[in-house]
């Protein structure tokens, strides 16, 4: 979680000078914010811009907000403008512009040195931004009418990309370049197939490419996070399933492996509940936890295994001593709950083209992973006794992967358990599949689900909470 640094002032016996923000009041401009900048992270960017300049309203001179909503104007600026949708470029380069302008009104060490990195990066973006959009508006540009082809190509290259029809988005997406070779998401969405596709070598140079045009820090966490990626993968070999393709260690044999059956045992539970079957095989890559770690880098600690449109399991055995083979693969029921649990996230994020809400998602998965192994709930019974639940607002906004709390994580995870139940419970899991569905086109997670349901999800979270303090008499 991303924490506000708060300044202590020293004391001033003047009669009638209070601090103008209690500390109740800025911790819930710090969770304003944190809502926010997981709008943006998802793409709702006027949202979680608007919640940016709510905070700023009430807090004019706070430098996190002030940094945030400078980056967001600046992202969604340049992707309006690689959508050729000028004048709302516009209005976000203005709100960028003053947000700079209040920045430099504070002193510097209001901020960190990678604040006023990104700060100085995005003044130069801004400037590159206005000119253009000015050399746009005069006619100046030499051929207006490619530019804007190539990013009608890159939009439905991203329609693509989201239905996993990657071949397609690949070849629109090798169009769009050639007409605009300036747009950095393109290249990136490249890097990505190709990513996903394995061909680690294309993707690095895509992810270069994308990086030089835009030197985003997250895209540099991308491009790292392959590198570390591209070391392993020399180590190990493929294997292909019917619904699988497996990545496992060279000196092992995987023929019969007892993986390879629980792989097949969770695809055949999970794809009955939902009443679908991807069309495309699954990637699996198998690690040693320590392997594992070194490879996902900023991977929560609590974190049993990973799926980011690859299943990542960290299965092999700790080598006993030094010069000896690995000793196989680890087996039982902490492996099987967890291929059951990353499995669901691969068949939720296919339904719903990778626009379900984070709760909804890792509740279903824990749903699947309750049938290997009983979810303890002791956590979430004393949550509710000593009324510290987290709100079904702020579920629906958290996202756990920023949570630097293994107790503010696990009660996240059960309640996201224990509401995703309770919905199933309720309704029929065909309903859950339309809900996702419906997400999958665009429709916003209210109206999805009022339209799925016949009920408002406020209502209906309000009788799950009722039903949770009856259970445990809270």
């Amino acid at each position: 979680m991303k924490l506000l640094r708060f300044i202590l002032l020293p004391a001033v016996l003047l009669l009638g000078f209070f601090c103008s923000l209690t500390l109740a009041e800025q911790s819930h401009l710090e969770g304003l914010i944190e809502k926010g900048e997981l709008l943006i992270d998802q793409g709702s960017y006027p949202a979680g811009i608007a919640i940016l300049e709510t905070v700023l309203t009430k807090d004019p001179k706070n430098a996190k907000a002030l940094t945030s909503l400078m980056s967001a104007c600046d992202a969604y600026s340049q992707k309006l403008i690689s959508e050729s949708r000028f004048d709302q470029a516009q209005t976000y380069l203005k709100k960028m512009e003053q947000a700079t302008q209040r920045i430099e009104a504070l002193p510097a060490r209001e901020f960190s040195s990678t604040d006023l990195k990104v700060q100085s990066r995005i003044k130069r973006e801004m400037v590159s931004a206005k000119a253009f959009l000015l050399e746009t508006k005069q006619g100046e540009t030499t051929d207006i009418v490619s530019l804007n082809t190539g990013r009608a190509l890159y939009n439905e290259a991203v329609q693509s990309f989201t239905k996993r029809q990657f071949e397609e988005a690949e070849e629109l997406l090798n169009q769009s370049v050639a007409l605009d070779p300036t747009n950095p998401y393109a290249f990136e969405l490249l890097g990505e197939i190709a990513n996903l596709n394995h061909e680690l070598d294309k993707a690095e140079s895509y992810y270069k490419k994308a990086f030089s045009l835009n030197p985003d820090p997250k895209l540099r966490e991308k491009y790292e996070k392959l590198i570390r990626e591209r070391g392993i993968d020399k180590e190990q070999q493929r294997y292909s399933d019917e619904h699988f393709i497996i990545r496992y260690r060279r000196e092992e044999s995987f023929e019969g492996s007892e993986i390879r059956e629980h792989l097949r045992n969770a695809y055949r539970a999970v794809s009955q509940d939902f009443g679908h079957y991807p069309k495309y095989k699954i990637p699996v890559l198998l690690y040693g936890r320590e392997e594992y770690e070194r490879l996902m880098g900023s991977v929560p600690h609590w974190s049993g295994a990973v799926y980011d449109g690859k299943i990542r399991l960290p299965v092999y055995q700790k080598v006993s001593g030094a010069g000896q083979a690995p000793s196989g693969f680890t087996t039982g029921t902490d492996l099987k709950k967890f291929i059951f649990h990353e499995l669901t996230h691969a068949f939720v994020l296919d339904l719903s083209r990778m626009k379900c809400p984070v709760w909804l998602n890792e509740g279903l998965a824990q749903y699947q992973e309750n049938k290997i192994q009983p979810i303890d709930l002791k956590a979430l019974a004393e949550a509710v006794r000593t009324n510290s639940l987290i709100s079904p607002e702020d579920l629906l906004f958290k996202d756990v992967s920023k949570s630097t709390s293994h107790e503010e994580a696990l009660l996240f995870y059960l309640e996201s358990y224990s509401l995703a139940s309770y919905l199933i419970e309720r309704n029929r899991f065909y309903n859950v599949k339309q809900l996702l569905m419906e997400l999958g086109k665009g429709t916003s997670f209210p109206n999805a689900f009022e339209q799925v349901f016949g009920r408002t999800f406020t209502d209906f979270a309000s009788g799950w909470l009722t039903d949770l303090r009856a259970r445990y008499k809270a």
